[in-house]
Formats: structure tokens, sequence, C-alpha cells
């Protein structure tokens, strides 16, 4: 290990040369002038709102619809960069964030952690054109869900919590388009798409696609098969009108080891015959279906999207059989959403009201079978400048079991001298427990009414800085004082938590070029926790974690600019021992921490190559290629072993016509 920690400096220190040999001489590759963290072209002003308004269109003709980004929020991707990356789902898109720190269970389909930017999954909620991704008992997101190939922007907003916003790509050609992506590697890892969009006039646009999905494999009991259908229709009522409904169907059926049994960590075999599971015979039925419609409003063609009023129904089902039990969670959420965004000169406004109702059906294990959630928001900008922005924003969420909560934020968001960006914020807030914790009563575990609303202060903050037009260095972090966070106990009940404070920080140094794109970075994650009983700490109290990451690439044309080429390798290294997160499948609940397992040492390293010529792209990773040279695996969650070397190959090709 110390040799890997050696060979970590090493690459530091080789590449702070080659910046300084090519840093003045190479130009600036105008096909990445979108950072990944927030793309160039956008000012501060993101909402891209136009102060001039453009010619009308002739009759007939169809200005395409832009949607604004939330105000205070940063845009991370877009469709240009992810075309290039290929994940299996996407959280996978997160475990490699310079800012994030992973917690997989090491198969598709699962619900994994992630620590975003100091933010834990409960804290994260999520939203897909308007569908919530959050679980209605756990509060925790399912990134499964996503449909990642066809995100047109994702956007996120840092504050009490973190909110994701992921938009669809649209079409506005009038040939049909299609596309065929298909991925394989060893074991029953597969990936098959396909999706067909029509515009069948200017102004209407059908998109369909079926996507087949398999994992698992590597381990007794860990495979995974399942399935998601997307279909989405879209038409323009006029300049200023638009309706679009999407109806989005999710399923999984998956083997459910409920952890393997480790022991010492270092001596376990990652074998996928001797490898023992908690559970040899366990497994789950999950479906999900989502339904959204919804009409839109802009003020005329040249504007962005500023109103709109949504329906939508989704329903959650899940079965759960492992001896000597079954658990099964069936349950349905009505909402009904309206939102309205004004601009006053250099004042912009924003409200956002949601009523839901959910219901809890075929015995699942909740006292409370029927519950109504109202939620209000209002968020205000102030633009001092075009790239200096004030932002302010306040919310309440009541439940019809006489719980409330609120957050209230201030921030700012600059772009100095068109070289430094930073953004800052200050969260108070108030956050219900979860339904879960609260009102839980079957199997081993109970929940508890008497739970109190977690409170707290929330610091965050993120600076980039391009210290030359081809390197750039930046940091992010987050500070979090609260108190009653709700942790489980040893007799299998939920309680309140004393007060804690958790920290997270990372920073990076990045060359980028039209021929190269190197990178390092490291994220910290620290937490102090009031005392508690050695038995409640070992569940529920987090250990400090360090990971560094490098990466390098090399792209360009070739064979006479007949294709285009990105080669390179990406490392992950943790160098210490930590306690780690355990999943508890019964629950469907990550606890902070594991009572009997130490995550050691690894190291992990991907190579990666992608090649696009026309319409077709392909796309090869080698996965924990490094596996066996020092460390027999790796382990992310406690309990469950990742993926032995693994080459992904995938291939994706776009037809038109």
């Amino acid at each position: 290990m110390k040799k890997i920690f050696g060979l970590h400096i090493i690459f530091v220190v080789i590449t702070f040369p080659l910046f300084a040999q090519v840093a003045d001489s190479a130009a600036v590759d105008t096909s990445r002038t979108q950072m990944i963290e927030e793309p160039a072209e956008s000012s501060l002003r993101e909402s891209s709102i136009s102060t001039q308004k453009e010619e009308e269109p002739d009759p007939g003709k169809i200005t395409p619809w832009t949607e604004q980004i939330e105000i205070g929020s940063t845009q991370i991707t877009n469709d240009s960069l992810l075309r290039w990356q290929i994940w299996p789902n996407w959280g996978d898109f997160y475990a490699y964030r310079k800012d994030a720190i992973s917690f997989r269970q090491g198969t598709i389909g699962r619900v994994d952690a992630y620590h975003i930017s100091g933010y834990e999954p409960q804290e994260q909620h999520v939203k897909l054109e308007g569908l919530t991704l959050n679980h209605p008992l756990t509060g925790i997101p399912n990134y499964n869900l996503v449909p990642h190939r066809k995100l047109g922007r994702v956007s996120e907003s840092y504050a009490g919590n973190l909110s994701t916003e992921l938009k669809i790509r649209d079409f506005y050609i009038t040939k049909p388009v299609s596309y065929l992506i298909y991925d394989e590697a060893k074991g029953d890892y597969r990936n098959l798409e396909f999706l067909v969009s029509q515009n069948f006039s200017e102004a209407t646009n059908v998109e369909i696609s079926f996507w087949d999905r398999k994992g698992g494999a590597y381990y007794p009991n860990n495979s995974v098969a399942g399935s998601q259908a997307f279909a989405r229709v879209y038409h323009h009522l006029n300049d200023r009108l638009m309706v679009r409904t999407m109806y989005l169907r999710n399923q999984l059926e998956r083997d459910e080891p409920f952890g393997y049994a480790v022991g010492d960590p270092l001596a376990f075999t990652f074998d996928e015959f001797s490898s023992i599971p908690n559970n040899s015979t366990a497994n789950s039925e999950y479906t999900r279906w989502d339904l959204i419609t919804g009409i839109y409003q802009r003020k005329d063609s040249s504007l962005a999207e500023n109103g709109g009023v949504e329906l939508s129904i989704s329903k959650n089902k899940q079965n759960l059989f492992f001896a000597p039990d079954t658990l099964n969670q069936h349950l349905r959420s009505l909402n009904v959403r309206g939102f309205k965004r004004l601009e006053f000169g250099k004042f912009e406004l924003k409200g956002d009201v949601q009523l839901s109702q959910h219901a809890a059906l075929e015995n699942t294990p909740i006292s409370k079978n029927n519950w109504l959630e109202f939620s209000g928001e209002t968020k205000a900008g102030y633009h001092f400048t075009p790239d200096i922005l004030l932002y302010a924003n306040g919310n309440i969420q009541t439940r019809n079991d006489s719980r409330s909560a609120y957050e209230t934020v201030v921030g700012l968001k600059a772009l100095l001298y068109n070289r430094l960006k930073l953004q800052t914020s200050a969260a108070l807030y108030s956050q219900i427990p979860t339904m879960q914790s609260l009102y839980w009563n079957a199997g081993n575990y109970s929940g508890n009414e008497e739970l109190e609303n977690e409170a707290g202060l929330s610091l965050s903050g993120n600076l980039d800085f391009e210290l030359t037009p081809t390197i750039t260095i930046g940091a992010s972090g987050r500070m979090k004082s609260g108190e009653n966070s709700s942790f489980i106990t040893p007799d299998s009940s939920f309680i309140n938590s004393g007060s804690f404070l958790r920290g997270n920080a990372s920073g990076y140094l990045r060359f980028q070029n039209h021929r190269f794109e190197i990178e390092t970075s490291g994220v910290i994650q620290q937490t102090q926790f009031e005392n508690e009983t050695p038995e409640v700490a070992a569940l529920n109290h987090q250990d400090q974690i360090i990971w560094l990451r490098n990466s390098g690439f090399v792209k360009g044309y070739v064979f006479d600019r007949a294709a285009y080429l990105k080669m390179g390798v990406r490392t992950l290294f943790s160098p210490f021992y930590y306690s780690a997160r355990m999943f508890n499948t019964e629950l469907g609940y990550w606890q902070g921490s594991s009572s009997y397992q130490e995550i050691p040492p690894f190291f992990r390293l991907d190579a990666e190559l992608s090649a696009r010529v026309r319409g077709i792209m392909v796309v090869m990773r080698w996965e924990n290629a490094l596996d066996g040279l020092g460390q027999a695996g790796y382990f992310e969650a406690a309990g469950f072993p990742m993926p032995p070397r693994r080459l992904i190959i995938g291939i994706r090709a776009q037809f038109r016509n």
C-alpha cells in the first residue's frame, strides 16, 4: 500500500512539468469550452432570460422550447459531455465525481449510497422532469430509475439539502431519429437499449425507448435482471403554450444476499463459488411506474419557460422474499404541482407549490396508511451585474400527521474577471423524520412516533480559478451542524441522535487543452458525534474517509479526421482503513456504519477508450484493471464486495431517416 501511495505522489509530481511545458503554447479545446461543473457559455445569469426579443417566427414555424435552471442552481453536465461516457446506471456517474464518496453493492439495479459534496443520501432530493425519485418511505433517491442516456441537462442546488434536477433532451428535427445502445461484460452484465423519436410535425414529438439490463453473477446470489420502458410526447399548442406527457416504468428482479460473510476483509476470497452470502435464497421483485402530464407557458417564443401546472401519479411495489418472512410494499402517490417565475428588471422571483397524497396498500408494513403532504417554496434572485447574483430561498413542508419542516437559504454566485467562479450559501433547516423511521411496524424493526425533527445549520461553498487558459484549480466544501438525526438502535428501533458536526472538503487541479485532459483530486469527510453508547455508535457513527483520484486522457482526430478518439485511465486510491456504511436489505435503509467490518485501503484503475465515427461511437472500459495485483479485491460498502476485473464494450449508433 505504501508503494501505491508513492505512485500517487509520483503521478502528481510528473504532471506538473507537463502543465508548465504546454500551458502557454497549447490552444484551448473549443469542443470543451463547457466545464463539467458549469458550462462556460452561460454566464452567472443561468436563467438565460433575454432582454431582447427575437423576430417572431413565420406562421407554422416552431421555436424550440427552453427551460431555465433554478435560481441559484449550478449546471454540472449536459448531453454533449455525457455522450462520451459509459455508465451502467446513473449512480455510477456520481461514483466517479471528484467531490463524491460512493457506497455501492457491486451490481446494477441496487439502491446504492453516495455522499455528494458532503450531502448524504437522505439529504439528496432528485427530480426527473418534475417526478420525485425519492422513495416515499425511506426518503432515499433511487438512481436506477433515471433514463440517463436521454439526459440533456443536470443541475444542482446546494442548501440544507442537495436538490438535483434532471432534464430530458428534446428533438426538433422532422426526420425520425433512432438510437441503438449495447454494452456487455463478463458475468451477467448486459445493457441493451433502443430509442425511436419522431416529429410528426414541427409542433409534435413522440419518443419511445426500451432498456433491458442485467448484472451480477460475480458472487453467489447477486444477479439482477430488469427493464425500463419510457414514452414521452410534447406538443406546442402555440408559441406560448406547450403540453408534455411522460410515462416511465422500471422493473427489477434481484437476488438478495443480505451481504456476505466477510470476517477479515483482507482474507475474503472474492470468488464466485466460495464466497458465502448471509442469505443464499432471498430475492425481491421491484416495480415502479410513473405518469406525469403538464401544460407549460412562456411569455413569448424568444424566452424560456416561466410557468406550468403538472399532474402525476407514481406507484412503488416491492416484494422481498427471505426465510422465514416476506415483506410487501405497495405505495401510490398522487401529486399536483404549479410554479411561476417572474422577472422585474434585475430581480427574479419564483413560486412553487405541490400537494401530494400517499397511500400504503396491500399490507405495506407501516401503521399510517394514508398521508397528505404540502410543500411551498419561494426563490428570489437579484443580479447586481450579469455575473453576480445574490439569491434567497424559503420553503415549508407540512404533513397531516401534525408535522412540519422549513428551510431558509441565502447565497451568492459570482464570476469575476472571467476567471474566478465562486458560490457560497448558508441554510437553516428543520427536517421531518421519514415515514419509515416513524411508522414502520413489521419484521424485525419498529418505528418511533416520538422522533423529533432534525434541525441545524448548513454552510457550503465552491471555487474554481482559471490560472491559465488550460489550467484550473478548484475547491469545495460543506460544514453542517445539527441535532436529532434519525439513528437505528441495537434493539431494531429508531431514536434521535445527539448533536453532531459534519465536514466535507474536496480540491482538484486540472489541465485541459485540445490534446490532453489531466486531473488530480482528493475528497475528505469527517464527522463528530455527541457521545452515545458504543452499541448505537457502532451502527451509526461515520468514520473519517479520504479518497484520492487521478485521471489522464489523450484525445484527437485520427485517420485523416475520419474518427475522433479519446483514451486514458482513471485511478481511485483509499489510503486508510475506515468503517463504511452498510445496507440494511430488510429496511432498504443505509446505516451510517457497520458494527463488524472496517474497509481496508484499496486501489482501483480503470482504462477507457472511446471512438466516434459519424453517428457511431464505440466505448470500452477495463474496470478494476489491477484486480489481483497487490489486493484480492475491494469493498465500498460493508459486506458487499465489488466486481472483479471486467472489460465493458459498448456501441452506440444513431440513425436518421
